[in-house]
């Protein structure tokens, strides 16, 4: 690891001066009044119409699922969501909780540890639903945040970084979530960087990006 508090703090100081803006364009706008999902309600019928557009298999990119898939997925979904009201919300908090909710949420069939992370992202932290598990959430590890902290910033060597898609229990990724906690809470909000590396690094925009200011790695061609 180098000079992880000090990169990272001022880089997530910037990026997060242009949450709002962000928030607007995606969360708000696309997300929210484009698919009707409502802010603070963790009703089944609330919570089905993001799992089926950001998690179902299929949806993302590809086919649409078949009839008996999607009918399977319901179920899954269903066993999940009663487990999570009945058993777990009532027995357990914080880490705990979320934990166990990511545990059960990777038992449907297709789902991962990323997928899972991403999911629960959106419907706690941008949805509002069950916001006293807000700072308990992981950052979901995908190429463009990894990037951004492995080769951009140079916070993290390669090897203290989990892998796209690892676990969130296994000791590198427990190491690193607990390192970014240190920094900044809540962790979740490392994935603003996410924003960083599709708006800017994509297309070669060094001198546009909100962290310029603190890169190593500056695009040659501009």
């Amino acid at each position: 690891m180098i000079n992880t508090k000090e990169c990272l703090g001022e880089a997530i100081k910037l990026v997060l001066e242009h949450k709002r803006q962000i928030d607007r364009e995606l969360w708000e706008g696309i997300h929210l009044n484009t698919l009707g999902i409502r802010k603070g309600d963790s009703s089944k019928e609330n919570l089905w119409k993001w799992f089926t557009l950001a998690v179902g298999p299929g949806w993302r990119a590809g086919p649409a699922p078949s009839l008996d898939r999607r009918k399977n997925m319901i179920k899954e979904f269903d066993r999940w969501y009663e487990k999570v009201t009945s058993k777990i919300l009532s027995k357990y908090s914080g880490q705990v909780a979320m934990d166990k909710m990511i545990e059960e949420l990777v038992k449907i069939k297709g789902i991962g540890s990323k997928i899972a992370g991403v999911y629960l992202r959106d419907i706690v932290y941008h949805f509002e639903v069950w916001p006293q598990l807000k700072e308990y959430l992981y950052l979901p590890i995908d190429r463009h945040t990894k990037n951004i902290l492995v080769h951009k910033l140079k916070a993290f060597d390669e090897n203290h970084a989990p892998a796209v898609g690892e676990s969130y229990f296994t000791k590198k990724n427990r190491c690193f979530q607990e390192n970014l906690s240190q920094i900044h809470k809540p962790r979740v909000e490392f994935d603003y960087f996410w924003t960083i590396g599709s708006k800017f690094c994509s297309f070669y925009l060094c001198s546009f990006c909100w962290i310029k200011e603190v890169c190593r790695v500056k695009s040659p061609i501009l």
